[in-house]
């Protein structure tokens, strides 16, 4: 009995494993704030157009995670993550024209269908190996892997950048992710442990739709600050007279500020639930974004974005975990697969249009203004929202 108890747990280990490193790579794409200036010079482009490019991957790893629960059903687990990991390389090389539709297609489609795809199938994999006591820190790991990637990628694309030039220095960048995704491949192959979660359609259920169209406003107003200050961070510090030495430090401390963020609120939802978490972050986030507008310091500016990109990295990591309180594992996916649109909406939207403010005003003040005025409503939404915890995730 022992000795099965430990295989099972062997396995559970192996495939939390396979995630984590799955998510890490997969992470990178939010790494895109060392890359846009450069792709800025090499395509000729404005900050806004730059910055679809971005959003575009953010809404393509939307519709992976939307798609999800139908692509877990009917491809196996290794042909997923085998897709994971061609995908960007077949991604880079559309780059490779120079143009900026070959990086809307190559990096926006490819890369972020990619990104999406290891992101959810990863949290879709973890939530059914994972017991509901420990399901919060366990999907909170798997988000903070996820923004760990971006840390890492923030700091080795400029490395490269620096001993070879932006084409082939991004190129080696995606050559070294997917190889560690084919890692991931094998350790998950080693484990040959079943996903037995089964999901759901729950469309017909009018109590369940109007709770996932309250939270679906809830994280898009959540999220809109943070997806806008992680996509701008360079630019953001270098309009404030920030060196590029501080800039690539911010966006490396925010990633690694979400990623830290992400386990602690996993471990407070498992023993606080999610309400009153959410709650405090967004009024954190209100305070932050309207102490950037108030300030100039460069040195506040720079505790402040990571504060955001935290507090950011805290509620993406509890989500997953409301959602499944609140609907059950048979029903979360399907869900979370519809909330998380919210996600790309809000990725579409805030990069863009505050690059487009830029444009106008040549600062980020207006986008700050807008950003706080969304997150106090959103703390105000999550105040008033009422759930009753679903039985079948007790």
């Amino acid at each position: 009995m022992k000795k099965n108890t430990s295989s099972k747990k062997n396995k559970q280990s192996l495939v939390f494993i396979s995630c984590l490193l799955i998510t890490f790579c997969m992470g990178s794409i939010h790494a895109f704030s060392t890359l846009i200036e450069s792709i800025e010079l090499q395509i000729n482009a404005g900050r806004m157009a730059s910055s679809l490019i971005y959003s575009t991957g953010l809404i393509c790893v939307t519709v992976a995670v939307f798609f999800g629960h139908t692509i877990y059903r009917k491809l196996s687990p290794s042909i997923i993550i085998a897709l994971i990991a061609a995908l960007p390389l077949i991604g880079v090389l559309i780059t490779s024209s120079n143009s900026w539709i070959g990086w809307i297609v190559g990096y926006g489609f490819f890369f972020g269908f990619a990104s999406g795809l290891g992101y959810g199938f990863s949290l879709y994999a973890v939530s059914s190996i994972t017991s509901n006591n420990k399901l919060g820190l366990a999907l909170g790991a798997i988000t903070a892997s996820y923004a760990f990637g971006a840390v890492i990628f923030s700091m080795l694309y400029p490395l490269l950048f620096s001993y070879f030039d932006f084409s082939t220095g991004y190129l080696i960048g995606v050559m070294a992710l997917s190889a560690l995704v084919i890692i991931g491949l094998f350790i998950f192959r080693l484990a040959n442990k079943s996903l037995v979660t089964e999901t759901k359609p729950i469309s017909k259920n009018p109590s369940f739709n109007a709770k996932i169209i309250k939270l679906w406003f809830i994280f898009f107003l959540g999220v809109f600050a943070g997806l806008m200050t992680i996509g701008h961070a360079v630019p953001i510090i270098n309009a404030s007279g920030g060196s590029p030495t501080i800039a690539i430090t911010a966006i490396s401390l925010m990633a690694f500020g979400s990623g830290i963020a992400g386990i602690y609120a996993g471990w407070l939802a498992d023993r606080f639930g999610c309400k009153r978490p959410i709650l405090v972050l967004l009024i954190i986030n209100s305070i932050a974004l309207l102490s950037l507008l108030i300030f100039t310091s460069i040195n506040l500016l720079l505790i402040l974005l990571v504060l955001i990109a935290s507090l950011y990295g805290a509620l993406i990591a509890i989500y997953p975990t409301l959602v499944n309180q609140i609907f059950g594992p048979d029903y979360s996916t399907w869900a979370y697969g519809r909330i998380f649109t919210s996600w790309g909406f809000a990725g579409l939207v805030s990069p863009s249009l505050a690059g487009w403010l830029f444009d106008q005003y040549s600062n980020y003040n207006s986008s700050l203004l807008i950003a706080f005025i969304l997150s106090v409503i959103a703390g105000l939404m999550i105040w008033s929202f009422k759930y009753e915890l679903n039985n079948s995730s007790q």
